[in-house]
């Protein structure tokens, strides 16, 4: 799990990944899903696994959607993902 993470962290050296947002993100999974902080982090990393794209980019695609932002930076691939796995279960 750990090898899977280090490799999808594809992140320029001046910077570095932010926890605070993987730990939002979980919040965010927590609060939807009445669930425990394992398996909302597990659900980030099958979502991230299945989608191909970097845990980090995940999780601030899900703060950014959990948050409504009004200004999307225009459908990366992880906001793509985000859309797709949690955003209309949860915004209806």
């Amino acid at each position: 799990m750990i090898d899977s993470l280090t490799t999808q962290a594809r992140l320029s050296p001046e910077r570095k990944p932010d926890s605070r947002v993987l730990h939002t993100a979980v919040g965010v999974l927590v609060g939807w899903r009445r669930c425990s902080t394992h398996a909302a982090f597990r659900e980030l990393v099958s979502v991230s696994e299945r989608h191909r794209v970097g845990i980090f980019a995940l999780a601030t695609a899900l703060v950014s959607l959990a948050s409504q932002d009004d200004n999307p930076s225009g459908g990366t691939a992880a906001e793509l993902a985000a859309e797709r796995e949690w955003g209309l279960t949860y915004l209806l």
